[in-house]
C-alpha cells in the first residue's frame, strides 16, 4: 500500500511560473505513474479539488473546508477506487470547540485549522488515516492542535484498535514540542527525510515540516519512504516535496 502526504500549494498569482496551472501536468503525471492508494492533500481549494476530481477519475476525493461558512481552503483525501474503500469520514476544527465551523485557538493565526479523519479499507486491511495541517504562525497553536489530534486518535483507538496513520503539513521542524508529543504515541516513518519545504527550490538547508507517522506495529511494515522531488523545466510539483510511504500489509 502506498500512502502520500502532499501539500499541493494553493493557487497564488504571485507564484508566477510556479502557479498551479503550470505544475498540474507534472502532478497528474506523477500520481498516475505511482498510483498511490491514499493521498492526503493540504492547501486544497474548491477549484483545485474540482480539477483533481475531473482529471483523476481513478480516485474518490474527500474534501473538507475549514471556514466558518464551510468554504475556503481545506484538506482532501484521495482514495484509489480499485484498492481503497471509504468506511467512515469525520472532520473537526483544532480549537476548544472542535465542531464549531471556523473556530480556532486564541493563540492561533487568523486561519482556522482542521483534521480530517477517515476510516478506510485497503487490501482487506481496515485502518484509520488522520490528515492534518497545523498552524503556520504560532508554536503554541501547533502544540494545542497536535494535542487535540492525538486525543482523537486515542479515543478512536479505545473504540477499535486499528492500524493508524497521521500525516500532513505540521508546520513544525523536528525539534518542536508538537513533534515530541507525537513521538510519545506514534512512530515516525519519515525520520530519514532531511527536508520537505523548499519554496520551489529556493530554500537552502534542511527545513522539514511534512511527516507521516503510524502506530508502532504498523511502522514495522513500512518498506520505504520516498520524497517526490521531480521537476520539469525547473518547475516542481509544489513548494513542498510530497512524501510517499510504502507499507506491506
Amino acid at each position: 500500500m502506498k500512502i502520500v502526504t502532499f501539500n499541493i500549494r494553493c493557487s497564488w498569482d504571485k507564484d508566477g511560473i510556479n502557479s498551479f496551472l503550470h505544475r498540474v501536468g507534472g502532478i497528474l503525471q506523477k500520481i498516475n505513474a505511482e498510483k498511490p492508494d491514499v493521498i492526503g492533500f493540504q492547501e486544497c481549494t474548491g477549484p483545485i479539488t474540482a480539477f483533481l476530481r475531473k482529471t483523476l477519475p481513478d480516485y474518490e476525493i474527500l474534501f473538507n473546508q475549514r471556514g466558518a461558512d464551510l468554504k475556503g481552503e481545506g484538506l482532501a483525501t484521495a482514495l484509489r477506487k480499485d484498492s481503497t474503500e471509504l468506511l467512515g469520514l469525520e472532520s473537526f476544527w483544532l480549537s476548544p470547540t472542535p465542531f464549531l465551523p471556523g473556530s480556532r485557538y486564541e493563540e492561533q493565526s487568523p486561519c482556522p485549522r482542521i483534521c480530517q479523519s477517515s476510516l478506510l479499507r485497503c487490501q482487506d486491511t481496515v485502518f484509520r488515516l488522520y490528515n492534518v495541517h497545523l498552524d503556520h504562525v504560532s508554536e503554541t497553536a501547533r502544540v494545542l492542535g497536535m494535542e487535540a489530534t492525538l486525543k482523537k486518535i486515542g479515543e478512536d483507538k479505545e473504540k477499535m484498535n486499528l492500524p493508524r496513520f497521521l500525516l500532513g503539513d505540521f508546520n513544525a521542524v523536528p525539534e518542536e514540542k508538537s513533534l515530541s508529543l507525537c513521538k510519545k504515541t506514534l512512530t515516525e516513518l519519515t525520520a530519514e527525510i532531511d527536508y520537505t519545504f523548499h519554496f520551489f527550490g529556493k530554500k537552502e538547508g534542511p527545513y522539514k515540516i511534512d511527516y507521516i507517522f503510524a502506530d508502532g506495529e504498523t511502522a514495522k511494515k513500512c518498506v520505504c519512504v520516498t520524497p517526490w522531488t521531480e521537476k520539469s523545466d525547473g518547475i516542481y510539483l509544489s513548494d513542498h516535496y510530497p512524501l510517499c510511504a510504502e507499507i506491506e500489509l
